[in-house]
């Protein structure tokens, strides 16, 4: 061998050498094996987002959501609207199970794998006692179109059940939360499972601390999203295929992650915060917006089988619409007041590398005043004023990291307010799409130490 090819192969060698002491990825099994032998660990729930649960027919069993792959290319998805009369002979939705991934799209499977593989947590069965094996995940499987009330009151009753399944009337469970997930965590540890947007004032519960003890949020709209904004007026863009606006205001939770009542969203085209409040009905029926829009209003006359049931199926939609602002604005200011417990570890995870709608420009058009939601959508700019850095934050593509962190605005060169927050142990920050989190092993990996250190 020659001194030139000897040269290279110890250069080769020690590359290879440098090489092998970078791994791919955490190896999470390794890493917390010696946690996953605690007996004392607690319980841990796992509470979805949007969208995050199947919706099946109580009476027959066929799931509408998410369907087959045919049904995510094809369908308008109309069956899953909420009406607030619905006929006898529609289908009865109630959520199934987890919706862990469809068409080699991973959303939830991910996370489980490493909660049973790394974790050694097996999934618990609500009802079903607990013997020596006492390491157990549920999950609360909601319908995620419904107030987030009954999702609340869902979760007081499987934390009842898992402390009778344990025999332990004391014990104290860990909480794993996605999107809107946390945003039922952030109100159950606050007033539990009462409702209190009918009442004057809100009556903080002093009980979350003795049943939960570590809570996980991820991705959640504490602030809100205008993502959540733009959904009602245009529908939400799933796949190829829209979920129609007149379906998607029958849904109470897209109305619950609107931007906070006390932020302002709204911009002109010069940057100045325009004074509208997006709760009030007024000010969508006067601009002719979402189910007040002509063509919506159309839509919705045009599926039914007479001009009668037409004009009836439209009051009940904007009747329903009406109701779902007025509860969607109590509910955000019920999470605004200082959180009382400091029993409770919180630990925050999100994404900031994609630039998020944060803010909507309102324009006025030949037909009436619109919103722009991404700057080449402005039609009058201004000369000078940056539109990319007036309307876009960084975030998860869905929720901004200034909602994410419950405060006006992560800029630490702009003025902000810090809203709502119970104090948190720590928080992470992902390069990562808002339906992705869970996926991320690095996520994973700051959760199980989170979750598994004493």
């Amino acid at each position: 061998m020659n001194r030139v090819a000897l040269l290279l192969l110890t250069l080769c060698l020690l590359l290879t050498g440098c090489a092998t002491i970078r791994p791919d990825k955490p190896d999470l099994a390794r890493l917390y094996e010696s946690n996953s032998a605690d007996a004392g660990q607690p319980p841990v729930i796992l509470i979805h987002g949007l969208m995050g649960s199947t919706l099946v027919d109580s009476k027959t069993g066929k799931q509408f959501w998410p369907g087959s792959l045919g049904t995510l290319a094809f369908s308008t998805y109309n069956d899953l609207a909420r009406m607030t009369s619905e006929a006898d002979d529609g289908p009865h939705l109630v959520a199934g199970d987890l919706f862990t991934g469809i068409g080699g799209v991973d959303y939830y499977g991910a996370l489980v794998d490493t909660l049973e593989h790394a974790a050694r947590f097996h999934r618990g069965v609500p009802g079903q006692p607990v013997g020596n094996d006492r390491r157990r995940y549920y999950v609360l499987v909601y319908d995620w179109r419904k107030d987030n009330i009954e999702a609340v009151r869902k979760l007081h009753a499987l934390i009842d059940q898992i402390r009778v399944d344990y025999r332990d009337p004391n014990l104290r469970v860990d909480i794993i939360a996605h999107s809107n997930g946390g945003l039922i965590a952030d109100y159950y540890l606050r007033y539990g499972p009462t409702d209190v947007l009918d009442e004057p004032e809100f009556h903080p519960w002093t009980e979350g601390g003795q049943r939960v003890r570590r809570v996980v949020l991820l991705g959640t709209p504490l602030l809100g999203a205008v993502t959540s904004l733009e959904r009602l007026l245009v529908g939400f863009r799933l796949a190829v295929r829209t979920i129609p606006v007149e379906v998607l205001a029958t849904f109470a939770t897209p109305f619950e992650a609107l931007p906070h009542p006390l932020l302002n969203p709204v911009l002109d085209a010069n940057g100045m915060a325009v004074d509208i409040d997006l709760y009030d009905p007024d000010v969508w029926r006067g601009r002719h917006w979402s189910v007040y829009s002509p063509e919506i209003e159309a839509r919705v006359r045009a599926s039914a089988k007479t001009p009668a049931e037409g004009e009836r199926a439209l009051a009940e939609l904007q009747a329903s619409f009406v109701r779902n602002l007025e509860r969607a604005k109590r509910f955000q200011l019920a999470l605004t007041p200082p959180f009382a417990s400091d029993r409770v570890s919180v630990a925050m995870f999100g994404g900031d590398c994609a630039l998020t709608e944060g803010h909507a420009v309102l324009q006025h058009g030949a037909s009436g005043d619109f919103l722009a939601f991404h700057p080449g959508d402005v039609q009058k700019k201004v000369p000078g004023i940056h539109y990319d850095q007036m309307m876009l934050e960084p975030g998860d593509t869905l929720v901004t990291r200034s909602s994410q962190l419950a405060r006006e605005s992560d800029d630490p060169g702009k003025p902000r307010r810090a809203f709502n927050f119970f104090p948190h142990a720590q928080s992470f920050f992902l390069c990562e799409s808002h339906d992705q989190l869970t996926t991320n092993v690095y996520f994973q990996d700051n959760l199980l130490y989170f979750l598994l250190s004493r």
